[in-house]
């Protein structure tokens, strides 16, 4: 027994989406909507990807900063 024919909800949606299934133009839509999320989503994650590179570049370059310090103060310790 499939449980469609157990649950008159789940019936109604089974056959509210193949009515909608066998609509070209709302399976356009849908289509449609669900290549814009994910677009979105991609992008997103593009951005934190990116924002994360950054991030080690200004981290790499604070490091580098202070490495730089750090071997000047031993140069002149060493004097």
């Amino acid at each position: 027994m499939l449980v469609a024919e157990r649950n008159p909800q789940v019936q109604r949606a089974v056959v509210k989406l193949r009515e909608l299934s066998a609509d070209e133009k709302a399976r356009d839509l849908y289509e449609r909507r669900e290549k814009a999320l994910r677009d979105i989503d991609s992008r997103e994650r593009w951005v934190k990807a990116e924002g994360k590179a950054e991030e080690r570049k200004i981290w790499q370059s604070v490091v580098a900063d202070k490495d730089a310090e750090i071997a000047r103060l031993r140069a002149e310790l060493k004097k």
